[in-house]
């Protein structure tokens, strides 16, 4: 490459590393010539020269629930432009399974971990933590420790949603808490009393379903919900793949949605505007908010002195399909008795 450009091989060096000093000009002569000659850097000895491995850990708790794509999108924009590699690791939302992916990351010292929704809180966890090595943590956090965090508004969103559900006619809400360890599903919940608190809204135990983010636990909380004696008219779901199970429980139910029970559900993943699903939900900034907790991991790298930090990003209630005022017990008890018997002669026809 020296020979090629004439330049010294210090200064070839330098350019290939990005180094500040070197000149523009320089660096393009450099760049001119790497094309021809079909150059490329060798990544161990960058690693070796720099002490670094390049390589950075994200776990995410459910690598099939859509939502989680978006978040590992934001880490992999930042790490492609730091010319570093992702090891993701999927962790089912077990902490036994997080730890092992967390020594795994370790043990092949990546410079850092992006922690999307893991636990935080256990002796366990705080003790690979302290390690050394830096991490970033996105949407679960423990308050009582400083730490590099990176999430959502946990209050306007959701806010917006309740106030969206009251101005429609709602007074009867159902809320699916998402899982207990999870320092923004206590944030929800926290707002979800306090709002319905203002609004005059009484809210049973019953209508807390202690859930998590999944299929199955919206579906078990739309159960849950319609077997009451007072069902609610609306139900806030703790993630929209949650309240598709929510949906799916009402419409095995033989309810109509909006018709018979509204839902909201929380996310904004591009599933939620298909017109078939049309789905009501508050917006999360996810693929930001992982490109978000990539800087900031990449800034600790750096320096590793830096004071925790924490980048909170706003929510929105995008309004859909999935809502509409509360039908009255006369009418619902019409279209439900219209809809059995349409069920009835279906099946009539199919025999």
């Amino acid at each position: 490459m020296a020979r090629e450009t004439g330049l010294a091989l210090s200064t070839v060096s330098n350019a290939l590393a990005g180094k500040q000093h070197v000149s523009e000009e320089t660096r393009a002569l450099v760049q001119q010539a790497t094309e021809r000659l079909g150059y490329r850097a060798s990544a161990v000895a960058r690693a070796l020269r720099m002490q670094r491995s390049f390589t950075i850990g994200v776990l995410v708790a459910d690598v099939a629930n859509p939502s989680s794509p978006d978040f590992v999108r934001g880490v992999e924009d930042v790490a492609v432009r730091e010319k570093c590699t992702l090891l993701l690791c999927n962790t089912d939302g077990d902490e036994e399974k997080q730890l092992w992916h967390m020594r795994t990351l370790l043990d092949r010292q990546v410079d850092g971990m992006v922690m999307i929704s893991q636990h935080v809180a256990s002796p366990a966890v705080r003790a690979l933590l302290a390690s050394g090595t830096p991490y970033v943590l996105v949407q679960r956090r423990n308050p009582e420790v400083p730490e590099d965090y990176v999430g959502s508004d946990n209050v306007t969103g959701l806010s917006e949603a309740i106030h969206h559900l009251h101005a429609l006619g709602h007074r009867r809400i159902g809320f699916v808490r998402g899982p207990a360890d999870s320092s923004s599903a206590r944030e929800r919940l926290e707002t979800f009393l306090a709002e319905a608190a203002g609004l005059r809204l009484k809210v049973d135990d019953d209508l807390v379903y202690r859930g998590d983010y999944g299929f199955e636990s919206g579906i078990s909380a739309g159960r849950h919900f319609l077997r009451l004696r007072r069902p609610p008219t609306a139900v806030l779901g703790s993630s929209d793949i949650n309240a598709l199970g929510l949906i799916e429980a009402a419409l095995e139910s033989g309810l109509a949605v909006p018709g018979q029970l509204s839902v909201v559900g929380l996310d904004d993943i591009a599933l939620a505007g298909f017109r078939a699903i049309n789905l009501t939900t508050v917006h999360l900034q996810k693929r930001a908010m992982g490109a978000a907790a990539a800087d900031l991991l990449i800034e600790r790298i750096r320096e590793p002195g830096l004071p925790p930090r924490e980048q909170i990003f706003p929510t929105r209630l995008v309004v859909r399909g999935t809502t509409a005022p509360p039908t009255k017990p006369e009418t619902a008890k019409r279209e439900t008795t219209k809809r059995e018997t349409t069920k009835r002669e279906a099946a009539r026809a199919r025999s």
